[in-house]
């Protein structure tokens, strides 16, 4: 059984809908940011970093004792690996696959995330106008790129 220390984020979300999609047993062990949960102990031992998504599988591939993983990417190979489903192991489609899932990491995910500020910040705060407007159009022209960049991914 894996145990999902989880908050309902995108990083969070992004392991639910794998472990669905590979059928593997889980349990949600609600990490609420907003309290501090992810600074508790027994957290911290698990993450040290204090930032979920974890997990904790106790049946870990190879047997042995539970194996604790963090951050979304190396959880999600993990869990693709060991159900030898989405992450083929030959080296050339291996690395063809983590280079994406590293590229959705630090550029679509955050970049994408980071489109709905500017536009929350343009109704709360009209007054600071153009350097708004100018943070506003950088996010929608560095989301437009990341699109293409996933049109790339999907046609070979």
């Amino acid at each position: 059984m894996i145990d999902l220390y989880f908050w309902p984020t995108g990083n969070g979300k992004k392991i639910v809908i794998l472990l669905e999609e590979l059928g593997l047993p889980y349990t949600i062990k609600t990490i609420n940011i907003g309290r501090g949960d992810q600074l508790a102990p027994e957290f911290l031992k698990i993450s040290p970093n204090g930032r979920m998504p974890a997990i904790v599988d106790d049946e870990p591939m190879g047997g042995g004792d539970p194996i604790s993983i963090l951050e979304s990417g190396p959880i999600m190979m993990y869990l693709a690996e060991k159900t030898g489903k989405f992450y083929p192991q030959d080296p050339r489609s291996k690395y063809d696959v983590a280079q994406w899932v590293g590229w959705q990491l630090a550029n679509q995910g955050p970049k994408l995330g980071e489109q709905g500020r500017p536009m929350m910040w343009r109704r709360s705060h009209v007054a600071h106008g153009r350097r708004l407007a100018r943070k506003s159009e950088r996010s929608l022209r560095n989301g437009s790129r990341l699109l293409a960049m996933c049109a790339i991914a999907i046609v070979p």
